[in-house]
């Protein structure tokens, strides 16, 4: 039972949820660290892992593994410059702008609002950039401000000529951006992340919820609320919007951007008698496409057999190639997500998950009506599947068809509330 200890540890501690990143991870962070303190017994490592705080923030560094670049999506930026030349700037005597990051892994998302501050002329003093990651390597890194190119995708680079100086073969990033943020250790499940910190206008918090449970996910919601101002901007991952389903958030207007602004909602549908549409655009080939829910697909092989199947009656091999779908399309890697998706197709599986990716890669690109099939092909498999169900709410919504998004809605509501999480039955 040590393994599954420490990941209860983990749980405990950072509201990982093992299964999101898969129990081989943990495993091999564990082995690792085990290599490192000369240990050979798993009980003797939970024991001292278990007693030592520098330990479990070592172990805790070996599981946070950093996957970003510079402007990562590129629209969520996009939208922040919007909103900076379109509302935050013109505002006669407007305080300064706090912005937060979280988790800001290695800097690149935290320095990347900085470069959108920089040239959309806000001037240093008027703005202000807190990034904050649970892993003290994370920060280091960051602080650094040292990168190489693996940190520049998406043949987007104009930025690194303005913003960065060239030390050998990597790129650092300039004092005059470094110096519009203050990176610093923190965990919002902390109850005290909250204590002290006054109102940000802007948060940053994408990707991060992907890697926990339901309730887990909700706590992180509650502390954001907590922190943002009443009118304040809220991006999150694209697979994690459904959210905020059911809280006082608007989604922006700009195109496949997943911000929010907090507040809006209840006023300007009771002024409209309907919902707050998102414009429409041209169908876009998507940048990289989220997981809604913290757990993956629930879809754990059974026993012995030939031909192993999973409780939902997949076979071992179709729910792996399920499972590398989500990890491609978490890493962007959408062709290869897409193709992983039609080969399941082929062999004619039918799980509502499968579908529900489909979905997602769908409404990533701007194209709502596939998505909406998807979604739906997903729900006449599992009825009470919660992410498919908040996002048919969603869409049906932006579309202005509130009767069936109420539907959908109460759907998804009584879903949670009448069956166990999906990461209960994993």
């Amino acid at each position: 039972m040590s393994l599954p200890a420490i990941e209860q540890l983990l749980r405990t501690r950072m509201g990982l949820h093992s299964q999101t990143v898969g129990g081989d991870v943990v495993g091999q962070a564990v082995a690792e660290r085990m290599r490192s303190c000369g240990i050979d017994s798993l009980d003797e490592y939970q024991r001292v892992v278990s007693a030592s705080e520098t330990e479990l923030e070592a172990l805790i560094d070996s599981v946070v593994i950093p996957e970003t670049w510079f402007f990562r999506d590129r629209n969520p930026f996009t939208a922040f410059c919007e909103w900076l030349r379109r509302e935050w700037l013109p505002r006669p005597g407007t305080r300064p702008l706090r912005i937060l990051s979280l988790p800001c892994s290695t800097g690149e998302e935290a320095y990347s609002l900085a470069m959108c501050l920089a040239d959309c002329g806000v001037a240093r003093d008027q703005a202000h950039i807190d990034a904050v990651d649970i892993s003290h390597g994370n920060i280091r890194q960051a602080r650094e401000a040292c990168y190489g190119q693996n940190s520049f995708r998406g043949g987007y680079t104009g930025f690194r000529e303005r913003h960065f100086d060239t030390v050998g073969n990597r790129f650092r990033v300039g004092e005059g951006i470094r110096e519009r943020v203050t990176f610093q250790r923190g965990n919002v499940l902390d109850a005290a992340f909250t204590e002290g910190r006054q109102p940000y206008q802007v948060i940053f918090c994408r990707n991060l919820l992907i890697y926990f449970d339901r309730a887990t996910q909700h706590r992180v919601i509650d502390q954001l609320e907590r922190i943002l101002a009443d009118d304040g901007l809220l991006f999150l991952g694209h697979a994690e919007t459904g959210l905020l389903l059911e809280r006082r958030f608007t989604p922006l207007e700009s195109p496949r951007c997943f911000g929010f602004r907090r507040g809006e909602r209840d006023a300007r549908q009771a002024a409209t008698g309907r919902p707050c549409r998102s414009r429409r655009h041209a169908p876009m080939r998507p940048a990289a496409v989220r997981r809604e829910t913290g757990a993956r697909p629930s879809l754990q092989p059974a026993t012995a057999g030939p031909r192993q199947t999973d409780r939902s009656g997949h076979t071992r091999e179709s729910a792996e190639l399920l499972r590398q779908a989500f990890d491609l399309a978490d890493r962007g890697r959408f062709e290869s997500a897409s193709e992983l998706c039609e080969r399941l197709l082929r062999q004619q599986e039918t799980c509502p998950d499968l579908y529900y990716l489909l979905g997602l890669i769908a409404e990533a690109g701007d194209d709502s009506e596939a998505a909406e099939r998807q979604f739906r092909k997903a729900v006449y498999l599992q009825p009470r599947h919660y992410e498919a169900l908040t996002h048919l709410s969603i869409l049906c919504r932006q579309r202005g068809d509130l009767e069936n998004a109420r539907r959908f809605s109460e759907r998804a509501a009584r879903s949670q509330r009448r069956q166990p999480s999906r990461e209960a039955l994993t």
